[in-house]
C-alpha cells in the first residue's frame, strides 16, 4: 500500500496544508520514496514555493510509519 507522507517546516514547526496536484488536491503525497531524485527533489521545491516557505528552512516528508526523506541536493 505504501506510505502517506506529510511535509513538515521543522525550522517553523508548521505542517503544509497547501492542496498537491500530484495527489489529487488533497495536503499529503503517497509513497515518494518511489520516487526518483530529481522527481522528489521537485516536489519539495513545490512545498517550498506554494508555502512560502525559505530555501533556508528544513523541510522534510514524514511518512505514517516513521519513515523520515529529506529534498534530495542540488
Amino acid at each position: 500500500m505504501g506510505q502517506y507522507y506529510k511535509f513538515i517546516n521543522t525550522t517553523k514547526k508548521l505542517e503544509s496544508t497547501i492542496s498537491l496536484p500530484f495527489n489529487f488536491g488533497l495536503s499529503w503525497a503517497k509513497n515518494l520514496e518511489s520516487y526518483s531524485q530529481e522527481e522528489l527533489k521537485d516536489k519539495f521545491d513545490y512545498i517550498r514555493k506554494n508555502n512560502n516557505w525559505s530555501d533556508e528552512d528544513e523541510v522534510i516528508a514524514i511518512g505514517d510509519y516513521g519513515n523520515i526523506l529529506y529534498p534530495p541536493e542540488d
